[in-house]
């Protein structure tokens, strides 16, 4: 009984803390939605606008009947009853919170979500929890529950910037909220789980198949017919696209603002690392070499992702086409194959390996796998270096499985490989995916010396009104290798690029390191290089995983890298890259014309259609 009391009296105590920290909720109905966004690039030139003059706040009662309907069946079907928590939601969430030791499971209801949005962080702790469902409570005891469905609709993100039913309804369908209809209805339900994954901009399949299951709890529910659900999923809305491939990255830095950004009601201006003019010029390389190879290659699809030796993003190429498809192809993940390659070599370095140690460039078995290489060409006895420019699968398969997958995948997250890598010995040849932003901004620490970085492209967010919300604070670099390995894997990229598998991504007079990969059956091929300046990383390949026809790192990718990295380097000055040592291994081929006053088309279609010899040894 004891305990009982004192649980009693401290339950009342905290209690009375939390209620003394509620925020006054007064007037939240009188607060229009509108929110301006807009997202400049480094020089303070606009790039996107998004929601712009959104108007006052729309009512549920102005709404068609489904559309707060598809609301409440996917986010909280016993929303018309319960007080503002839900007890069954929460003990189903509270258990698998316990059995983690942690807040992963939800459980929160509409109301609850409001509360978040209004008032809360967005960080899961067992305060907030308790925060939110004290605010629930308080919310409950002051509105109706059309009142409340009518707030929590018109503060709801729904990703690419779109804050509140209206604005997102303008900006993904191109109309008010009233005239949405139940197809459109769905998929902006749909979008609240996960808005920068679901919403009908980002990926399209995605968002329907979200719709559909938005439908079937609407079914369930009792809220539409099996005719009406049946109609609404074979019926795909027309999504309204903008024409600037600049969409990408837009939309990937306001998603990345989003918790950042204040009050709802202040305009908001997103300060970027963002170049529009190299925007253009890799839009237009990508753009060039499709055209010119990839109806020939069977590659529907191509992404680049550029940034400075410090990980500032300056250019993200999302696809061919941001109008045709807003789907971020930079941020899918995909097979990097060879062009891993860096990762096991420098491991193997780290473990006493020299870029001039020989091994057998022959058939191996490794506890049954025999991995091979491209067309089964092998060299016999060859050096680490020269294993690495002809991209050698057996000789990284044996410094893998010498030095061990779980090394050579630690080494890969020090440098900022982020997504799980499977410790097996094929990790050696890149069958883990990652996306193209995070290789690319793993391939940095190699051009600035060794440095670790996070790539960012915001440096500041601030109201309209001049007041800073968000300031970038340069961390401190930490070196993750030492000088001496990060010269001899940077030595090993210069040459894959003068006499290896990259030679089509050489730039004239300027010295580059880089390296390729292709994937099995061709369906994935990358090349990911740098200059002093930049790191730049290009995919090719296709959204339903067909493969290619023979399209290796090599080819295309290098020559979209060619092609942009000419143009984005026109006028600066000539610099040696960082990590390169002093004594290069000479350049074994003839040097080619220069051609600095030749257009970009010129270039890249003479590019295209020059024999490229030393793509032929990687798979």
């Amino acid at each position: 009984m004891m305990l009982l009391a004192w649980g009693i009296i401290f339950g009342a105590i905290y209690t009375s803390h939390l209620v003394s920290q509620l925020p006054d909720i007064s007037g939240l109905l009188a607060k229009g939605t509108s929110r301006q966004i807009t997202v400049l690039d480094a020089q303070g030139r606009i790039i996107a606008e998004r929601n712009l003059d959104q108007g006052g706040m729309i009512q549920v009662s102005q709404l068609p009947p489904y559309v707060p309907d598809a609301f409440i069946a996917i986010e909280d079907r016993r929303f018309r009853s319960h007080l503002g928590i839900d007890p069954i939601g929460m003990g189903r969430a509270a258990f698998e919170d316990m059995a983690v030791g942690h807040v992963a499971q939800g459980g929160s209801t509409l109301t609850q979500q409001l509360a978040k949005n209004l008032f809360l962080e967005s960080k899961r702790t067992f305060d907030r929890k308790a925060e939110e469902a004290l605010l629930a409570l308080y919310l409950e005891s002051r509105y109706s529950k059309d009142q409340i469905l009518t707030l929590y609709l018109n503060h709801v993100y729904f990703g690419s910037g779109a804050y509140g039913i209206e604005a997102a309804s303008e900006h993904f369908f191109g109309k008010p909220a009233a005239k949405l209809t139940l197809p459109e209805a769905a998929r902006l339900a749909g979008s609240v789980k996960a808005p920068t994954r679901y919403n009908p901009l980002s990926d399209s399949d995605a968002s329907s198949d979200r719709a559909a299951v938005v439908l079937r709890a609407m079914e369930d529910a009792g809220f539409i017919t099996d005719a009406q659900r049946a109609e609404a999923e074979s019926t795909r809305p027309r999504v309204v696209r903008e024409e600037s491939g600049a969409g990408y990255f837009a939309d990937w830095a306001i998603a990345e603002a989003h918790g950042d950004i204040g009050d709802a009601s202040e305009p908001i201006v997103i300060e970027t690392t963002f170049d529009r003019d190299l925007q253009t010029q890799a839009e237009s390389a990508v753009r060039l070499g499709l055209a010119q190879q990839g109806d020939k290659l069977h590659a529907s699809e191509a992404a680049l992702v550029a940034m400075t030796p410090d990980g500032a993003i300056r250019a993200m190429v999302g696809g061919r086409s941001y109008s045709e498809s807003p789907f971020n192809r930079a941020l899918a993940k995909r097979q990097p194959g060879s062009a891993f390659k860096p990762f096991v070599y420098l491991a193997a370095f780290e473990h006493g390996h020299k870029p001039d140690d020989v091994m057998n460039d022959g058939p191996i078995d490794i506890h049954g796998w025999r991995p091979g290489d491209y067309e089964g060409k092998f060299e016999g006895p060859i050096s680490l270096t020269r294993a690495f420019a002809k991209s050698s699968n057996v000789v990284a398969a044996q410094l893998t499985a010498e030095v061990g997958p779980k090394t050579v995948a630690n080494t890969a997250y020090r440098l900022g490989i982020e997504s799980p890598l499977e410790e097996v010995s094929s990790l050696a040849l890149g069958t883990s995916n990652v996306t193209p932003l995070e290789l690319t901004a793993a391939y940095v620490p190699f051009a600035n010396g060794g440095q670790a970085i996070h790539p960012f492209g915001i440096t500041r967010i601030r109201a309209k009104s001049g007041k800073v919300l968000w300031q970038r604070n340069a961390p401190g670099l930490d070196r993750v290798m030492s000088a001496e390995n990060n010269e001899e894997v940077v030595s090993m990229m210069v040459e894959t690029v003068k006499t290896g598998t990259g030679k089509a991504a050489r730039l004239d007079e300027r010295p580059t390191a880089g390296k390729t990969g292709t994937t099995q059956d061709y369906h994935d091929a990358w090349f990911v290089g740098f200059t002093s300046d930049l790191v730049t990383g290009v995919w090719i390949g296709n959204d339903d995983y067909k493969p290619m026809t023979k399209a290796t790192g090599g080819g295309l990718p290098a020559h979209i890298f060619k092609s942009f990295m000419e143009q984005a380097e026109s006028g600066r000055p000539v610099k040696p890259l960082i990590g390169e040592a002093p004594a290069p291994t000479p350049i074994a081929d003839t040097a080619p014309e220069k051609t600095d006053d030749r257009t970009l088309i010129d270039k890249l279609i003479d590019s295209l259609s020059s024999k490229d010899s030393g793509t032929k040894s990687e798979q």
